[in-house]
C-alpha cells in the first residue's frame, strides 16, 4: 500500500516535470493534462478495467465478473481463482489500487506529446477509451498470471512494455495525427518563457515515486524488491551521468568556452535510465542496471540530436524518445541480463545460455508497438474527422491557459503599460538627440 501511494503520487509529479517544460502561457493546461487522469481511470477501472485486466476470462481477455468491485475482495492476487478460506498476504484490493495506480500514469504520459494543441473534451474521451481498448488488454496479456505474451515467455517486471512502449507509441502517434503546433519550430526548444524548476521538483517526486513503481511490483517487502530499488537508483544515476558527459562534449564540439550543461536533459536522462530499467528491475544484477541506465542516456541522447535535425515531428515533450526508445532499450536488455540466480521467476537470458529470450522479447516490442499505434488512430481519427480533436491555430497562439480554463495574465496591462512611444507634444528633433559627455582635461 506504501507503494501505491509512491505510485500515485506520480502523476502529479509527472505534471510538474511536464508542466515546467512548456511555455507559461500552457503551463496550466499541461497539469490539468495530467491530473485529469486521476478523476478519469479509477473510475474505468472499478468500473470494468480492473475486471478487464485481472478478472476471469481467457489468456487475451477479462470479462465483467469483477465489475464495480464485485467479488473483489475474495479474489486472489492475480484474480485467477476466487477463494474465502485461505487468506492472502497481499489483499486483492490492494493489488488493484496498486495496478490502478500504473493505469493512471501511462495515458497521462502521453499528454506530454501534444502539448498547447489538442481540445480537453476529446482528450478526456480519448483517456478513457484507451484505456479501455489499449492498456487493459496489454495488461492483461503482460501482467496476468494466464496472459498470451507471459505464457509465450515475454517478460517485463514492471511495464516497460505496457506502461512506456505503449504511451511512447501512442504518443508518437497522437502527435502525427494532430499535427505541429503553430509555432513550432524544431531548432529551438521552447518559444516562450517555461518554468524549469517546477521539471526540477517534478524530476525528484518521479524518482522517489518509482522506488514504489519498481519496488513495489515484488509485491513483498523482499530482497527482490531491494534490488528492484537499488537497480533503479543505480541506472538513473548512470544515464545522468552519461547525459552531463555528452553535453559538455558537444557543447566543446560547438565552441563553448565553459562546460555546458542543459538541465531539461538531465532531468529527462533520468526518466530514461528509470525506464530503460523497468522492465528487468528485478531480474538483473545492479552492474547491469548501470551498463543498462548508461546506453539507454547514451542513445537517447543521440536519437534526440538526429531527431532535431531529421525527424521533424512535434512529439513535443519527447514521450517516444523517453518513454518509447528507452521501453524499448530496456525490454531489448531484459532479454539479454536477466538471470535465474538472480530471480527464480524467469528464465536465464541470452547472455547466460538462452538467447531465444531475446526473441521473445522482441515479439513482445512488435507486439505491443503494434497494438497500440492500431488503437490510438482508431480512436484518434473518427474523432478527428467528426467533431474534430485539435484546437484552432489563433487560440494556440493565445494559450490554453486562456482559451480552456479561462486563466487571464494579470501582468499583461502592465506589460503594455511599459511599452511607452515618445509625447506627441515633443518635437522630432528631440527624439533623436544624442547626448554628449564633455571631457574634461585634467
Amino acid at each position: 500500500m506504501t507503494s501505491t501511494g509512491l505510485v500515485y503520487m506520480m502523476t502529479p509529479a509527472l505534471a510538474c516535470f511536464y508542466g515546467g517544460l512548456v511555455e507559461n502561457k500552457n503551463f496550466l493546461n499541461q497539469l490539468f493534462l495530467s491530473v485529469v487522469c486521476m478523476a478519469i481511470i479509477p473510475v474505468q477501472w472499478c468500473l470494468f478495467g480492473y475486471s478487464f485486466a485481472f478478472g476471469p476470462g481467457n489468456s487475451a481477455f477479462g470479462s465483467f465478473s469483477y465489475s464495480v468491485g464485485l467479488k473483489m475482495g475474495l479474489v486472489s492476487l492475480h484474480g485467477e481463482t476466487a477463494d474465502q478460506i485461505n487468506p492472502l498476504s497481499i489483499p486483492s484490493l490492494a493489488f488493484s489500487a496498486f495496478q490502478c495506480s500504473f493505469a493512471i500514469i501511462t495515458p497521462a504520459l502521453i499528454s506530454g506529446a501534444v502539448v498547447g494543441r489538442m481540445k480537453i473534451i476529446p482528450y478526456m474521451l480519448f483517456i478513457f477509451l484507451w484505456a479501455t481498448f489499449c492498456y487493459d488488454p496489454l495488461a492483461r496479456w503482460v501482467f496476468y498470471d494466464l496472459g498470451w505474451l507471459r505464457q509465450l515467455g515475454v517478460v517485463d517486471f514492471a511495464g516497460g512494455l505496457v506502461v512506456h512502449v505503449s504511451s511512447g507509441v501512442s504518443g508518437l502517434v497522437a502527435a502525427l495525427i494532430l499535427g505541429s503546433r503553430a509555432q513550432f519550430d524544431p531548432d529551438v526548444l521552447n518559444t516562450g518563457q517555461t518554468n524549469i524548476p517546477f521539471t526540477i521538483v517534478g524530476t525528484g517526486l518521479l524518482w522517489v515515486g518509482w522506488m514504489g513503481f519498481n519496488g513495489g511490483s515484488a509485491y513483498a517487502a523482499s530482497g527482490i524488491a531491494a534490488l528492484a530499488i537499488v537497480n533503479s537508483n543505480v541506472a538513473a544515476a548512470s544515464s545522468m551521468t552519461i547525459w552531463v558527459i555528452l553535453d559538455i562534449i558537444h557543447g566543446k564540439l560547438r565552441g563553448q568556452p565553459n562546460a555546458f550543461v542543459s538541465i531539461p536533459g538531465v532531468c529527462s536522462a533520468t526518466v530514461v535510465g528509470l525506464v530503460a530499467i523497468t522492465p528487468c528491475a528485478g531480474y538483473v544484477q545492479p552492474g547491469y542496471a548501470m551498463l543498462i541506465g548508461a546506453c539507454a542516456g547514451l542513445i537517447v541522447n543521440l536519437f534526440l540530436a538526429g531527431k532535431k535535425r531529421f525527424f521533424h515531428v512535434d512529439d513535443t515533450l519527447d514521450v517516444f524518445s523517453c518513454h518509447g526508445l528507452g521501453g524499448f532499450i530496456g525490454t531489448v536488455m531484459t532479454g539479454l541480463f536477466i538471470q535465474t540466480d538472480v530471480n527464480s521467476g524467469v528464465v536465464n537470458g541470452a547472455f547466460y545460455g538462452n538467447p531465444i529470450q531475446l526473441g521473445y522479447q522482441l515479439v513482445g516490442i512488435v507486439v505491443v508497438v503494434s497494438f497500440s499505434t492500431v488503437c490510438t488512430a482508431a480512436i484518434l481519427l473518427p474523432m478527428h474527422f467528426t467533431f474534430g480533436i485539435r484546437i484552432n491555430r489563433l487560440e494556440q497562439v493565445r494559450g490554453l491557459d486562456n482559451v480552456a480554463h479561462g486563466i487571464v495574465d494579470m501582468n499583461l496591462p502592465k506589460k503594455m503599460s511599459q511599452i511607452q512611444g515618445p509625447s506627441l507634444r515633443q518635437k522630432q528633433t528631440e527624439i533623436n538627440i544624442i547626448p554628449t559627455i564633455p571631457i574634461e582635461s585634467s
